[in-house]
C-alpha cells in the first residue's frame, strides 16, 4: 500500500532518522537532517510548494515501512530524491514502488529528470541504478572549518547581477560537458553565487547555497585562470567558514584539477560520489515534415518563375497562363 504522508508517520520518521538514506547534498550539508523531517511533517502544506513525501507499506511482507521524500521546483525540469528510509529501504522489494509513486507526483508538475546523489561504495548505488538510474557525473564534496591566510590580497570575486548572466552562461557552456548540459542546463533561475573576471572575461562562477548548519559551494573555474590557489583561497575568505557553519565545495569530475589546490588549503575530503539522473523525458530535434524541392528534386527553383503571362484570344474568354519553362537554363 502507498500513502501520502500523515501526521500519524511522525513517529515513523522519528525511529529512522538515525538510519535514513540522504540524496540530495545540499540540503543536508546546510540544514541537516531535520530539515527533511520538517518538511515530512508539513506534507499537507509542503506539496503546494513541491515537497512530497510517501509511505509504502508492505501488507504481505510485513517488511518495515518505506518513507521516501522528493522535491521539485514549480517549472523547473529537475526533480530531486531528497532521502530514503530506513537506510535498508535500497534492498527492500517495495523500493521500486516507492519510486514510482514519487516519480509520476512529480512528473505532472513537469519534471523531466530527477537527481540523486550516493556513494559509489554504497549498496544503494546498484540498488538505484537497477530502478532506471544512470550515472551522468562524479563530485567529491571538499569540507573545511577553519581557513587563516597570512596573505590579504585584493579580493576579485564578487556577488552576481543580472548583467553577468550572459557571461556566466558563457563560462558554463564552456566548461560544463553535452552530457551535464543536458541534465542540468545553465543555472539562469537561480542567479545567486559568487563571479569573478580577469580583463574583462568571466574566469570563475561559484553557486551558492547558504543554511544554518553551512554554505555549499559548487566552483565553475576556467583552467585559464591565472593565481588558481589564491583566488580559491580568496573565494575561502569571503565564505568566512567557521567550526559551527563549515563551507562544502562540491567538485566535479571535469573540474577535478582543483581537488589539489583545496587539499593543500586543508580542505577535507568526503568518499566519491555518483550524480545519477532519471530521464522522465527524452529530448529530440523536430523533423521537417515538408519536402524541400532540393533535397527531394535535386535541383531547386531560384526564384518564382519571371516568364511574362502569354495571353490567348478569339473567343469571348480570355485565357492567360503562364509559361511552364523553367527560369535557368
Amino acid at each position: 500500500m502507498i500513502r501520502t504522508f500523515g501526521l500519524r508517520d511522525i513517529f515513523l520518521l522519528r525511529r529512522y532518522r538515525n538510519e535514513s538514506l540522504f540524496l540530495d547534498s545540499i540540503p543536508m550539508l546546510t540544514w541537516g537532517q531535520s530539515l527533511a523531517s520538517a518538511r515530512a511533517a508539513l506534507s499537507p502544506v509542503a506539496a503546494a510548494a513541491g515537497i512530497f513525501t510517501s509511505v509504502c507499506i508492505d501488507e504481505d511482507n510485513h517488511a518495515a515501512p518505506l518513507i521516501g521524500q522528493i522535491t521539485h521546483t514549480a517549472g523547473s525540469a529537475l526533480a530531486r530524491l531528497a532521502f530514503l528510509a530506513p537506510g535498508t529501504a535500497t534492498e527492500s522489494p517495495s523500493l521500486q514502488i516507492i519510486l514510482e509513486d514519487l516519480t509520476k507526483r512529480v512528473g505532472e508538475r513537469g519534471a523531466q529528470n530527477i537527481i540523486a546523489e550516493v556513494e559509489e561504495s554504497s549498496p544503494a548505488f546498484e540498488a538505484l541504478r537497477r530502478a532506471g538510474f544512470s550515472v551522468y557525473a562524479r563530485q567529491r564534496i571538499w569540507r573545511i572549518s577553519e581557513f587563516i591566510s597570512k596573505e590579504n590580497p585584493q579580493n576579485s570575486w564578487r556577488n552576481i547581477v543580472s548583467q553577468d548572466e550572459f557571461a556566466v552562461r558563457t563560462l558554463f557552456g564552456s566548461l560544463v560537458p553535452a552530457l551535464v548540459h543536458q541534465v542540468e542546463p545553465a543555472p539562469m533561475d537561480r542567479l545567486r553565487g559568487l563571479v569573478l573576471y580577469f580583463d574583462g572575461q568571466p574566469m570563475a562562477y561559484t553557486m551558492l547555497a547558504h543554511g544554518p548548519r553551512g554554505v555549499w559551494a559548487q566552483p565553475f573555474v576556467h583552467p585559464q585562470m591565472e593565481h588558481v590557489a589564491l583566488q580559491m583561497g580568496n573565494l575561502l575568505r569571503e565564505l568566512s567558514p567557521r567550526r559551527a557553519r563549515p563551507v562544502y565545495l562540491s567538485v566535479r569530475s571535469y573540474q577535478a584539477w582543483l581537488d589539489p589546490i583545496l587539499e593543500d588549503l586543508g580542505a577535507e575530503v568526503s568518499p566519491s560520489q555518483a550524480v545519477l539522473v532519471k530521464r522522465l523525458a527524452l529530448t529530440q530535434k523536430a523533423r521537417e515534415v515538408f519536402k524541400l524541392p532540393a533535397i527531394e528534386g535535386g535541383r531547386a527553383e531560384i526564384t518564382t518563375p519571371i516568364s511574362p503571362p502569354l495571353v490567348e484570344s478569339g473567343n469571348e474568354t480570355v485565357m492567360v497562363h503562364y509559361d511552364k519553362a523553367p527560369n535557368y537554363r
